[in-house]
Parts: C-alpha cells; sequence; structure tokens
C-alpha cells in the first residue's frame, strides 16, 4: 500500500513541476472515462449527470446514495475536463470504501504542500471546506491528477470488495 501511495504523490510532484500536465495526468478519452465509470458501476456506485447543477458545482459524491454526480451544464464537453472531476469524486468513493482516509497522517503534511503548489487558486477552495473535511480534499485534489491507470489502480486497491463477481 505504501508503494502505490508513494507513487501517487510522485506522479502529482512530477506533473506540478512537468510541463505535461493534461498529457500525463488525465484521461484521454470519452472510451477511458466510460471504462471507469463501469467499474464504478460493478462496485455499486453510480454516476449521474445533471444539466441544472449550480453554477461552479462540477460534480459531487452523495455516501448515502452511493452516486457520484457530474454537472454537465458546468463541465465543457471534453474528457480532459470530465476526467478530473470524476476522479476527484471517485476519491471521496474510495475514502467510502476505506471508511476513512487514504493517506496515512504522516504523508498529509507532503500531500498538502503538493496540493498548495500546484495552484493558489487550490489553497483557497481548500479554505471553503469545513476543516473537518479538509483532509478528505486534499486527498480528492490528489487524485484528480492522476492519470486514469492510477486512479484504476487505487480504486482496485480500496475497492475491491465491492466489485460484483
Amino acid at each position: 500500500m505504501a508503494v502505490v501511495l508513494l507513487r501517487w504523490l510522485g506522479c502529482l510532484l512530477v506533473s506540478v513541476s512537468g510541463l505535461a500536465w493534461l498529457d500525463v495526468c488525465n484521461a484521454s478519452s470519452w472510451e477511458q472515462i466510460g471504462r471507469y465509470q463501469n467499474l464504478l458501476q460493478q462496485a455499486g456506485t453510480n454516476t449521474l449527470v445533471a444539466d441544472d447543477c449550480p453554477s461552479g458545482l462540477m460534480g459531487a459524491f452523495h455516501v448515502g446514495r452511493n452516486a457520484v454526480l457530474l454537472c454537465a451544464n458546468n463541465l465543457e464537453d471534453d474528457p480532459t475536463e470530465v476526467w478530473p472531476v470524476l476522479a476527484h469524486e471517485s476519491a471521496h468513493v474510495m475514502q467510502a470504501c476505506k471508511d476513512g482516509p487514504l493517506l496515512a497522517d504522516h504523508q498529509l503534511g507532503k500531500a498538502l504542500l503538493t496540493v498548495q503548489r500546484s495552484s493558489p487558486e487550490v489553497v483557497r477552495e481548500l479554505r471553503l471546506y469545513h476543516q473537518s473535511q479538509q483532509r478528505e480534499e486534499v486527498e480528492a485534489r490528489l487524485v484528480q491528477a492522476l492519470p486514469f491507470e492510477e486512479v484504476k489502480s487505487l480504486f482496485l486497491q480500496y475497492c475491491a470488495d465491492r466489485l460484483e463477481p
């Protein structure tokens, strides 16, 4: 598990400092997004698309309904725009599968520093959340920057026991 998390943080560090952010760390096709949605469905998580979300809301995860919501009215019709939102919300699914945080306590400082380096806007967004939710959001922001295969690997690590045979 530690190796996956180190690779997880490593990809983001390379991506934040590199020039090929979108090419390296996003799904590049609707086909990959569809495959990931199917994986979520196999684990019992529905993916819903709405066209009437409040302005600025890109997506959400509802624990009680075990559903990921994507806000079509606020997202561009582009897989490089949709993927980070789907990956972000699926991080919350992983947290629910694990029934807790994805990172160990000693990894949180490095994760927060990585997220802070990515963008001042992200830091402002994190401040909008209650302190009790900030750790979950830091983890989700790390996941949203990962490539398809890394997110899929993490999902399988944390939610494999929910997959239908």
